[in-house]
């Protein structure tokens, strides 16, 4: 049987964890879209991933390419940028796109996948979320710590054809044995882990410190309850269905139980002098807001301060 062609777009720390995945079964027709010494790396060493969870991988694509246009169409294209890269990768993958192609966003925040239909309205787009922590290594290498990494896989079409799509990744996934779960409502799985990221990735991030020291400062909790609750509102007002002690126990989480030391992907970036996603966590929200005329004073208050001390992509 023919191997399915498979493109991964993006191939920092998410992209090489799936990519490595992928590769254990389907590295004949895999490809990955790479410049520079990160190309020069996955021709010489492979898709390399150091995972607490699925153990020591590498896998070797059978094209390592700049552009689409060296790869011809894919049957699947996963996309694994930050969100202020979606509108560049976009045109890289766009030579590969045929009729039946299937693309999947694999990226933080609400917005991907409505881009991409935009982008390619003619094409099945999927929808995601990860739940992993997993970072890129010096030697392009994805170290993968902890004890689960899993994506909930679906889409916001209500068409036969786009879950038939979604079915038929889902059981590529599984075939390599990654933990990949079916969601019958995508959105409502997208918007569980935004409102998490929207308190957790604001906050650390405007102060650039972990979690430990905020919790200990009452304003600051009370910013991160408010935080919750607008995004939560907005999620409503929106038709998102989610329980409705979601907010409760995620700020018993962050809190609580969280570690004292975890930090943000945006911290990460702001104290490195990176670009951040500031518009994914928090322009996208308040866009949103707007939209269905719910006040978020609290998150306006910190995307204003944060656009003071974000580099700007």
């Amino acid at each position: 049987m023919t191997q399915p062609k498979i493109c991964v777009a993006g191939v920092g720390a998410i992209g090489t964890l799936l990519a490595a995945m992928l590769g254990k079964k389907y590295s004949e027709s895999l490809s990955v879209i790479a410049r520079g010494k990160r190309a020069e790396s996955f021709r010489e060493r492979g898709l390399v991933l150091h995972s607490d969870f699925y153990g020591e991988v590498v896998s070797r694509p059978s094209k390592v390419a700049a552009d689409g246009i060296e790869l011809g169409i894919q049957d699947y294209i996963l996309v694994c940028v930050k969100n202020y890269s979606l509108d560049d990768i976009a045109e890289k993958i766009a030579p590969c796109i045929g009729p039946d192609t299937v693309i999947l966003p694999v990226m933080n925040g609400i917005e991907p996948g409505d881009r991409l239909r935009k982008c390619f309205p003619k094409s099945k787009v999927l929808d995601s979320v990860i739940y992993t922590i997993t970072g890129a290594q010096e030697d392009y290498s994805a170290k993968q710590s902890g004890t689960y990494t899993y994506m909930f896989l679906g889409t916001k079409e209500k068409s036969s054809e786009a879950s038939a799509a979604a079915h038929n990744l889902y059981d590529i996934f599984k075939s390599v044995d990654f933990d990949c779960r079916f969601a019958e409502d995508i959105e409502a799985e997208i918007w569980r882990k935004y409102i998490l990221n929207c308190a957790f990735n604001t906050i650390t991030a405007r102060y650039k410190t972990s979690i430990g020291p905020i919790r200990e400062d009452k304003e600051k909790l009370k910013d991160i309850r408010g935080l919750f609750e607008e995004a939560y509102a907005v999620s409503k007002a929106k038709g998102i269905k989610l329980p409705e002690d979601l907010i409760e126990k995620q700020f018993t989480f962050m809190t609580t139980k969280q570690s004292p030391k975890a930090t943000s992907s945006m911290e990460r970036d702001v104290s490195a002098g990176r670009p951040t996603e500031l518009d994914a966590f928090l322009g996208s929200l308040i866009r949103t807001a707007k939209e269905y005329n719910v006040e978020v004073p609290v998150c306006t208050r910190y995307y204003n301060e944060l656009k003071e001390i974000c580099v700007e992509p």
